[in-house]
């Protein structure tokens, strides 16, 4: 079987975590692959958009960067016979692939590929590369789970961001100031201190009390970088309930670029492009993420991160974290410094709903104190994970299986 063309399918519904793993997994594959035919079919363009500014969610049909993007939504029937499908057929996320499409699919195309949400638990292990039977025409459908073992599908590298890692000349504090800047009052927004600690915020509704209080507790400065609307709230909220009346109340909605609460000093930050923010979580101390493409760029950045899980009925993202946990232990050398991280990751994600005004009984002082230690068994996952967990190449050998 040789394939010359790959059509990707995505329903957004998980806000920026589903256009934005397609986006990644196109241009990854358009990396690899640049004699292959790409195009993304997506029902919101306007989520994409606010990922990739280039995307124009009035077209109907784009082409940007060697990648054509399609409107699911704007499809009119009598344009289905005249796109046609391509040779893989790549369903994100368990989506529906447009009915009139599909029909054309079970005989003209090679491969359906249900490309999965990444996960920790074991489950996904039994699951991958799995076929699953269709009953009708000649094309094949299998499962492809991404994950953090050799037995799963891996994670999407940044080829960029690996090549500029790659180079001795990479300047940490160089390469923060030169990320901040266009959104920042001053020029150097970091001191070369050693001392100083950059941290990433971006999760979903939830109490930051605790943090701010512990991070207050330190005997140096601390930026924290708030990315994403929930997170701007949140610490809002926080601040709010710390200071009172001394909070100005205009913060809560229309935050202020910079504020600063005794040792830490926040800032704002827009949306910014896949690339710098990877680039952005190799540069801090730390990074609190939320969802699963976040997930895995901290995993990757190799720098010590708290997990903010999607909170589900009957608190289930504890097994999600109980799992990643599980996966984690292992590159950590101290049991005692696991325990305590493993502490902090459940109790983080121990809310039975999504709320600024969420109270959880985390606390992040021993986190704070051993970042050292926990940098290195993240930098430990970060090594195998490159070594062993490549996704595109997992995805690329699978196809080559089927091209005679």
């Amino acid at each position: 079987m040789i394939f010359s063309s790959i059509d990707i399918f995505c329903n957004c519904i998980d806000n920026f975590g589903d256009a934005g793993v397609v986006y990644r997994f196109a241009k990854e594959f358009n990396v690899k692959h640049p004699q292959c035919r790409i195009r993304v079919f997506i029902d919101s363009k306007e989520t994409l958009q606010t990922i990739v500014k280039e995307i124009d969610p009035n077209q109907l049909i784009q082409e940007h960067e060697s990648i054509t993007y399609i409107s699911t939504l704007a499809l009119r029937e009598e344009l289905n016979n005249d796109l046609g499908v391509a040779d893989i057929m790549v369903e994100a996320f368990a989506c529906h692939i447009p009915e009139p499409l599909l029909e054309l699919a079970y005989d003209k195309s090679k491969l359906i590929i249900n490309l999965e949400y990444l996960s920790a638990e074991n489950w996904v292990d039994d699951y991958h590369l799995k076929e699953s039977l269709l009953g009708r025409g000649s094309v094949r459908k299998f499962f492809f789970m991404p994950g953090f073992r050799k037995t799963t599908g891996g994670l999407i590298l940044n080829s960029r961001l690996k090549s500029m890692l790659a180079d001795n000349n990479f300047d940490r504090f160089k390469v923060l100031n030169a990320l901040l800047s266009p959104f920042c009052n001053f020029h150097n927004v970091v001191d070369l201190q050693e001392d100083e600690l950059i941290g990433t915020v971006f999760t979903y509704k939830r109490g930051f009390d605790s943090l701010l209080v512990d991070l207050a507790a330190l005997n140096h400065e601390t930026t924290l970088l708030i990315f994403g609307e929930k997170s701007k709230e949140s610490i809002s909220a926080s601040l709010n309930r710390l200071l009172g009346d001394q909070y100005c109340e205009s913060g809560k909605k229309q935050y202020p670029q910079e504020y600063r609460y005794k040792n830490i000093k926040l800032i704002y930050m827009p949306f910014i492009d896949q690339h710098s923010y990877d680039t952005l979580l190799c540069c801090t101390d730390f990074n609190i993420v939320r969802g699963e493409d976040s997930l895995a760029r901290a995993v990757l950045s190799g720098k010590p991160f708290i997990w903010n899980a999607y909170i589900q009925d009957e608190k289930y993202q504890q097994v999600k974290v109980k799992a990643l946990l599980e996966t984690m232990r292992p590159f950590y050398k101290d049991i005692t410094d696991f325990t305590d991280y493993s502490d902090l990751m459940i109790k983080f994600n121990d809310a039975a709903s999504e709320s600024t005004d969420q109270t959880t009984t985390e606390r992040y002082h021993l986190f704070l104190k051993n970042l050292k230690k926990h940098e290195h068994a993240a930098g430990e996952m970060s090594y195998f994970i490159h070594l062993n967990c490549d996704l595109i190449n997992n995805f690329t050998n699978f196809l080559n299986k089927f091209q005679n």
